[in-house]
């Protein structure tokens, strides 16, 4: 018999997947689309894995380098299922953020505390069809 102990320092709040993509498929299957500067409406998609209960849950658009919050997400009390089931969420972003191209963080967050974060390109199609 192997006696193996359940790893269970830090909060255990982690992100499984997530994506970001624009809303309209003619945009893509990834990334956030601009128009003058200003976003195109996007969606944003989550999997959760935490000790079951209520959390405040939430994400934010962040710049790489400077950590600067760009957008923040709303924020909703979410019931978690538990460590064994993904809980999932989505938002749709319809209202424009004002942006420029380039690499950006989603940094999401589970009761106060980062669960995880990944890259997304933002990136004006009109502009790279002009030059």
């Amino acid at each position: 018999m192997v006696d193996r102990e359940a790893d269970i320092r830090g909060p255990q709040r982690k992100i499984l997947a997530a994506s970001v993509r624009p809303m309209r498929a003619a945009f893509g299957t990834s990334g956030i689309r601009l128009r003058n500067g200003r976003t195109l409406p996007f969606i944003v998609q989550r999997e959760w894995s935490a000790p079951a209960g209520h959390y405040a849950e939430t994400w934010y658009l962040v710049h790489p380098e400077t950590r600067e919050v760009y957008f923040e997400g709303p924020i909703r009390q979410a019931r978690v299922i538990g460590l064994q089931a993904a809980t999932e969420f989505a938002d749709e972003v319809v209202q424009p953020i004002e942006l420029t191209p380039g690499t950006y963080h989603v940094v999401f967050a589970l009761g106060g505390q980062m669960g995880g974060q990944m890259d997304v390109e933002v990136s004006d199609p009109g502009a790279e069809e002009a030059a």
